[in-house]
């Protein structure tokens, strides 16, 4: 069952709409049946956790009713109260089927927005039992005062008699209450759903500026990355084709006039294509690195610290086995991250050693390089040095976030954190962490 139904905004309805109050008749009917069965169950399968687990056998069947109720009661807040919900995204399986079923109803015990749903159903029952109860009181004494009334014509109550007139106000007053019950109700629950699952506008706002954000954090990596292509081709590989030519051309020329110029300028020819051939593997592995499709982000990270001119000390820790494997571009974002630091590392920052600390959780992945140099660095988006600015985009656009800490003589610390496929909520940032604790 899907909640795409509930999520836009219903049209503007009556607080008083009788749909509103036989609503509130109908959760007291629930509050005398379902609210204490439900409630049975849950504490019932909660105390029975302890013998062997025994109480998933009564967990399980709730949670599954409870999906269902939340959905429910979102549909009943549009229809009957005309109230719009606002659902925050969620992580949702790429399986189908049963096994993709299951999956789902997993992720969606994980988020706030169902919590907050089960606790709306009950609370919504009790405060329509409660004014429900009055009701029924009130429309009791209503009906004795106009039947006594009616039939009798006076009634003695306590040693006073009343007149019929005074039945009659009774009854009259007593279905005046009764109706004054069920408006109470209606309104309550209509508040009770405003403020537990209808979610606000600022909500909406907010999930569509982070939307927006990530988007012009990919445009502006996009445009960082064709600008870094653009400058290699332009800077390295063209005019060494441009060389390979012109070698060439002379050979050409002087093949039949001077054969042992003509060989050796075809041999420096045939090593600076290989060399061409060098460069132009570069340039694909800083595009996407074979290693990383092949062998993995760890395999990656430790060709990178091979390869690099300054000392790396690289710590990776990827969770366990039972984790889910890590997104194809995440990790290409971490290991950008890394080379592009170990790049400024070795070109900028004077620096004798560099570390690299790699973490991941539940809800992130960590990244942390920190080296002993002069630092200074900064971010800057003036067209001549884009790289911090082309990795702050690149995290941008995975909805996370990077941190950028270079105190002159200090050192520079790069953090960036990284949110895993389906973590929505945001990141929390980094307090400028020195050692690896701190970095978990």
């Amino acid at each position: 069952m899907d909640d795409s139904s509930a999520r836009g905004a219903g049209r503007s309805r009556s607080r008083l709409a009788p749909s509103a109050l036989a609503s509130v008749v109908v959760g007291g009917l629930l509050f005398y049946s379902w609210f204490w069965a439900s409630l049975t169950l849950l504490l019932g399968g909660l105390a029975s956790l302890p013998a062997l687990g025994t109480g998933l056998l009564l967990l399980i069947p709730w949670l599954l009713v409870m999906q269902l109720a939340v959905r429910v009661e979102r549909r009943r807040a549009v229809a009957i109260h005309g109230i719009p919900v606002i659902l925050p995204p969620r992580r949702r399986s790429r399986r189908t089927g049963i096994s993709g079923w299951l999956s789902n109803r997993w992720f969606e015990l994980g988020t706030w927005a169902f919590w907050r749903g089960v606790l709306h159903h009950h609370l919504a029952i009790l405060v329509a039992g409660a004014f429900f109860t009055a009701f029924a009181v009130f429309l009791w004494f209503g009906w004795t005062g106009w039947e006594a009334a009616l039939d009798q014509g006076t009634a003695e109550v306590g040693g006073i008699e009343l007149s019929r007139w005074s039945l009659g106000a009774i009854g009259t007053a007593g279905l005046v209450l009764a109706l004054v019950m069920l408006v109470l109700g209606a309104l309550a629950d209509r508040g009770l759903a405003r403020g537990l699952i209808s979610g606000s506008e600022d909500d909406l706002r907010e999930q569509v500026a982070e939307l927006a954000e990530r988007r012009q954090g990919a445009v502006d990596a996009a445009a960082q990355e064709r600008l870094r292509i653009e400058r290699d081709l332009h800077d390295g590989v063209q005019p060494r084709l441009v060389n390979l030519a012109m070698t060439l051309g002379i050979a050409k020329n002087t093949v039949r006039t001077d054969p042992d110029r003509a060989e050796q300028l075809v041999g420096e020819a045939h090593a600076e294509a290989k060399a061409v051939m060098t460069d132009l593997r570069q340039l694909a592995r800083g595009i996407h690195p074979a290693v990383l499709t092949d062998r993995g982000l760890d395999a990656a990270l430790s060709a990178l610290a091979a390869r690099s001119q300054v000392p790396v000390d690289l710590q990776v820790d990827l969770g366990t086995e039972s984790m889910p494997a890590l997104d194809r571009e995440l990790e290409a974002v971490a290991y950008f991250v890394v080379a592009e630091a170990l790049t400024n590392i070795a070109k900028h920052a004077e620096a004798t050693a560099a570390d690299v600390f790699v973490h991941r959780n539940e809800s992130a992945l960590r990244v942390r390089i920190q080296d002993d140099g002069r630092g200074g660095a900064q971010v800057r988006r003036d067209g001549l040095s884009t790289g911090l600015a082309g990795l702050t985009d690149r995290v941008r656009a995975t909805g996370g976030l990077l941190e950028v800490t270079s105190p002159t003589g200090g050192g520079t610390a790069l953090i960036a954190v990284i949110p895993l496929a389906g973590r929505t909520a945001p990141v929390p940032e980094l307090a400028h962490p020195t050692t690896q604790e701190d970095l978990r």
